[in-house]
């Protein structure tokens, strides 16, 4: 990651936009069944294994997708996964933020991008998914 992209992308171990998960409803768009927080817009899950990162998007609430969301929320997880080039190295990062850990070999970060906010969790067990990349409406205004 360049130094540009360490400074707007910087990942922090307090979440300063609780807000986005008061408010949960049935996403239409999602995937998968269950409530997910009104601000959710989607997320990417990842799993590393020794042919590299594999990716997928999952939407949540398509009304809130935007391209700038998706151009931003792709830079992140390109950022993220060439940094973190292997399950090693991402495990030496997380033990490294002892404070983000929030089970086992289970690691929460937050991220304030341009467009969006980003809740990213990090699994550093091998044969499970090891990176969620969430995405959340800025400012989301509840009635």
């Amino acid at each position: 990651m360049s130094k540009k992209e360490s400074m707007l992308f910087e990942l922090m171990e307090t979440c300063n936009f609780r807000d986005v998960f008061e408010h949960y409803s049935e996403a239409p768009d999602s995937l998968q069944s269950g409530k997910h927080p009104d601000a959710q817009i989607g997320h990417i899950r990842a799993y590393w294994n020794e042919d590299g990162w594999h990716g997928n998007y999952f939407p949540c609430r398509g009304e809130l997708w935007t391209k700038a969301f998706n151009r931003e929320s792709q830079d992140i997880y390109r950022c993220l996964v060439t940094q973190f080039y292997n399950l090693e190295i991402l495990r030496e990062f997380c033990k490294g933020h002892p404070s983000s850990h929030v089970g086992e070999n289970e690691y929460n970060f937050f991220m304030n991008g341009r467009t969006a906010d980003y809740w990213i969790r990090f699994i550093t067990r091998e044969n499970d998914y090891n990176l969620y990349l969430k995405g959340y409406k800025k400012n989301c205004q509840h009635t």
